[in-house]
């Protein structure tokens, strides 16, 4: 488990694409003394946004000590680098949520783990210190396990400002609309879980999960339960309530090219997934849509 590796720092606006650029030039930019003067940012947001590319799937490092885009980050550079699709961001949060590289833990726990949907943020820090003193063999500091959770609420409520439209300190992970912040007769706002709607998440997004989660487990059918209590399927990562869980599997037997099929076993509802790797079907996503908007165009 890993904590505090983000320096305090959530995700700005175009530091994806600032990072995926820079190595894409050197695969040795983070290792490079002078590289935070080459993408104008301090030295140790430069730390962040290696944290932010790694905690995502977006990088990886190799055994040369370089860094180089993974399959994923490839898609992302060449399709959608600056973040502007709710379906990029969310395949984003996926990979942060499942914590593959054991770099963020605290996003893993909210979302698997913590089973509140409303919380203030004293309450959410002890939780978290709780869980993490029960479930850690080593000492954590608790200003690293606070700054985790204040970086986490950052990550998905911090909006740009409306009143200045050159305020460009804002996270693209609000738009998927996960966390809100609310005012409270307290002293502090509540923080809640959002059930957000399935076109705030995306469709393209949501079937990528699944066929991530049955490609890992070697599995064909997967059941309604599941999606909606099991670890890192679309109830846990997307806060998605069971009525609009349904509404998704409902579009997604009309997919025109990979229709998922309901079938009944042991009078329990599941999932049959196409057997397609999840790599392929987003390009297969990212191909459709630019045919679709070449024909729009009259190309």
């Amino acid at each position: 488990m890993a904590y505090g590796r983000h320096e305090s720092f959530y995700l700005r606006d175009k530091w994806i694409s600032k990072g995926m650029k820079s190595i894409n030039n050197d695969p040795r930019f983070f290792y490079d003394n002078d590289g935070f003067e080459k993408i104008g940012l301090g030295k140790n947001m430069v730390r962040s946004l290696r944290f932010w590319l790694l905690a995502m799937d977006i990088m990886m490092e190799t055994e040369e000590k370089t860094h180089v885009l993974t399959e994923l980050g490839q898609l992302v550079y060449e399709s959608d680098r600056l973040l502007q699709k709710n379906e990029t961001v969310s395949i984003l949060h996926y990979h942060l949520v499942c914590n593959h590289n054991d770099l963020a833990t605290v996003f893993y726990w909210y979302f698997n783990v913590y089973k509140e949907t409303l919380t203030q943020r004293p309450d959410l820090k002890k939780s978290f210190r709780t869980w993490v003193k029960n479930n850690e063999p080593k000492q954590v500091s608790e200003k690293s396990l606070d700054r985790d959770i204040d970086v986490l609420i950052q990550l998905y409520t911090k909006n740009a400002n409306e009143n200045d439209p050159e305020d460009f300190i804002f996270s693209p992970f609000t738009k998927i609309n996960l966390i809100k912040e609310e005012p409270s007769e307290d002293k502090y706002e509540n923080i809640r879980k959002i059930s957000p709607e399935v076109e705030n998440i995306g469709l393209t997004a949501l079937y990528y999960v699944l066929l991530r989660y049955a490609f890992e487990n070697d599995i064909e059918l997967i059941s309604l339960d599941e999606i909606i209590n099991e670890n890192f399927l679309w109830g846990k990562v997307f806060n998605l309530s069971r009525n609009r869980i349904i509404e998704a599997l409902n579009k997604l037997t009309k997919h025109e090219t990979f229709p998922i099929e309901y079938v009944r076993t042991n009078n329990l509802d599941n999932v049959k997934v196409s057997k397609i790797n999840p790599i392929d079907y987003l390009c297969h996503e990212i191909n459709k849509d630019i045919e679709r908007v070449a024909s729009t165009n009259g190309v």
